[in-house]
């Protein structure tokens, strides 16, 4: 392993399970490796003393068990900076299980059946995670929430921009937040807007950060970032042409770890072009996005993208975002079917309001500052405050043991 991992403990009454994790893992010298035969509730207090003598709690659990959850709450809260809270689950979890587990304190989700390969691997990316090497900000680790479009011209980027405005916590979106400070990053290299979206100042930094080679540190991103009033923090895509493989994944993996040190949330707007440094992305992404409409041809490559980032980030939790549809009072057949293949309960759907979209897009600014009632500004603002509840801002949460 590259990370080395300085003690992990496995809480499961399955015998099986406990077995196959200490056989992925018990041959390694760097991990001390601990096994409790017991549930999380049956510890009772014992858990939350062992919050503060692993680095890694791997555990069973039931998200439809209320004491489980309460024991889950008590592991985050009293945990030691930088333990990490694993969850067992079974691959076919719903998304709603899922986001009740994390909103409890889990930092991810694994599937089970799981593999040794793929387990090293899971607590690999998420050791990095946990203590990043150029943290400059001990305790604040910022969540990131990937955008990915299922076609080209769905939208994507309009829920990017207006998503990360809305995370700031402008009033009228999210009742009684708090107010956060978001990163919005455009990485589409060839054909990202959302620099002239909000009308910013033309700028190559992205484009000279891959003609240089550097790793970028703090001080580039204070000199290439716009800063917009409320809270949001912007690095547009070049305005000159880029190849879309310019980049290294060292670097886009510095700029998400640095912007996740600096800001409670990072949304990237990703390429359509699934090339090798949009892995590091997907690695660190605690939520995914994949933003679609319901032809079959977009359903059909929205699967397709889910099934790949799975394959990159197991664990990642996938949230269809269903767009320039509103939500239907009934279903009809083939938004049922869209949602089987999709594996969705579609929960997101944002209405058209093309009046609204073209006037943010004329005067430079996001759809709140320039339609704050249209329907489709509250329902990013419906999606921003499910991410909030689902996703709680780690600094929060840090600030708040």
């Amino acid at each position: 392993m590259k990370v080395p991992m300085k003690s992990i403990l496995v809480i499961t009454p399955d015998k099986a399970v406990s077995q196959a994790i200490g056989a992925a893992l018990g041959g390694d010298p760097a991990i001390k490796l601990d096994t409790k035969s017991s549930t999380l509730t049956q510890l009772n207090g014992q858990a939350v003393k062992f919050a503060q003598e692993h680095d890694f709690i791997i555990f069973d659990t039931d998200p439809g068990n209320e004491a489980d959850i309460h024991a889950i709450e008590a592991l985050a809260q009293n945990r030691r900076d930088g333990t990490i809270l694993l969850a067992l689950a079974s691959g076919d979890i719903s998304l709603a299980d899922a986001r009740k587990l994390t909103r409890a304190g889990v930092d991810e989700v694994l599937p089970y059946p799981i593999t040794g390969a793929e387990l090293t691997e899971q607590l690999e990316r998420l050791g990095k995670k946990a203590v990043p090497e150029t943290r400059s900000a001990p305790g604040r680790i910022g969540r990131v929430i990937a955008v990915a479009q299922a076609r080209g011209g769905s939208g994507a980027t309009t829920v990017a921009l207006n998503l990360a405005d809305a995370l700031t916590g402008k009033s009228g979106f999210l009742h009684k937040a708090d107010k956060h400070s978001v990163a919005l990053v455009d990485f589409d290299l060839q054909f990202g807007t959302i620099g002239s979206a909000l009308d910013l100042e033309e700028q190559d930094a992205l484009l000279k950060l891959a003609q240089d080679g550097t790793v970028p540190d703090l001080r580039f991103l204070e000199q290439t970032m716009t800063k917009l009033p409320g809270g949001l923090n912007v690095l547009p895509a070049p305005s000159k042409f880029a190849p879309v493989d310019a980049l290294r994944n060292d670097q886009v993996a510095a700029i998400l770890d640095l912007l996740r040190q600096t800001n409670d949330y990072v949304v990237v707007d990703l390429p359509r072009a699934l090339v090798s440094w949009v892995e590091p992305v997907i690695e660190e992404a605690d939520e995914l996005l994949i933003v679609t409409d319901l032809t079959v041809p977009s359903v059909r490559h929205a699967r397709r993208l889910m099934d790949f980032f799975k394959t990159v980030n197991i664990g990642l939790t996938v949230t269809i975002v269903v767009n320039r549809e509103g939500r239907p009072l009934m279903r009809t057949s083939v938004q049922k079917e869209a949602a089987a293949a999709l594996d969705s309960k579609l929960e997101f759907w944002l209405p058209a309001d093309d009046k609204a979209a073209r006037a943010a897009v004329d005067q430079g600014k996001p759809l709140f500052s320039v339609a704050s009632r249209s329907p489709l500004t509250k329902a990013i603002g419906q999606l921003a405050k499910a991410i909030t509840k689902a996703l709680p801002a780690a600094a929060r949460v840090g600030a708040a043991k």
